[in-house]
């Protein structure tokens, strides 16, 4: 099932790189597509300690595998990206 999980999250992670390109490369030059990408890595910044912090949480309390910590990173690693480029996309339509 995690498996299955990861390899959905890769996809999505892929999708989410290139959204994130395309807006730098696009956008992201002038004040306010700075803006955007600055409050957009705030939000991801703590996002990425909170998934740092349950991963290891999880990996306290349950004993995984190495491939199963891997599936669970590159799930929680493909929502992060997905999260940052949603992120983006919502304070793209604010300001």
């Amino acid at each position: 099932m995690t498996s299955t999980l990861s390899y959905i999250a890769t996809i999505i992670l892929a999708l989410s790189v290139f959204y994130f390109g395309n807006f730098v490369a696009t956008e992201g030059k002038d004040e306010r597509g700075q803006q955007i990408l600055g409050k957009a890595s705030i939000w991801t910044y703590v996002l990425v300690t909170v998934g740092f912090v349950s991963t290891i949480i999880m990996e306290a309390t349950a004993d995984l595998s190495v491939e199963e910590l891997i599936d669970v990173l590159t799930i929680m690693y493909g929502l992060l990206a997905f999260v940052h480029s949603l992120l983006i996309y919502s304070f793209k339509k604010q300001f």
